[in-house]
């Protein structure tokens, strides 16, 4: 290919000759099942990941008010500049428990379909 006038010739003759053929109308219909089966499925577990994410800042909520709570009882065993990073790495661990049981995909039992 020395210029851009043998690409486009070639992009065209390439073009031209193809030729796409449909699928078959069983092939067709099956996709759509499946495509209304995903949606149906999704409809169906949408209120389960709503309650997951729910729950899990339900839990970071009641973790961090008992740390405010106690936090008296804790002080003490820390070191001056300890707590602030302790309690950082703390709250990001809990965080990142949080998004991976509200982003868990929901077990297929035996008796689904």
């Amino acid at each position: 290919m020395n210029n851009e006038f043998e690409l486009d010739s070639l992009l065209k003759q390439m073009a031209d000759s193809h030729r796409p053929q449909l699928p078959s109308p069983g092939l067709i219909w099956w996709r759509a099942q499946v495509l209304r089966k995903q949606k149906e499925k999704e409809r169906i577990e949408r209120p389960l990941m709503i309650m997951r994410g729910v729950a899990a800042a339900a839990c970071l909520a009641a973790f961090l008010v008992f740390l405010v709570s106690n936090w008296g009882q804790f002080e003490p065993t820390l070191a001056p500049r300890l707590w602030l990073p302790l309690l950082v790495t703390v709250l990001v661990a809990t965080l990142g428990l949080a998004f991976l049981v509200a982003g868990s995909p929901v077990k297929k039992t035996s008796g689904d379909s």
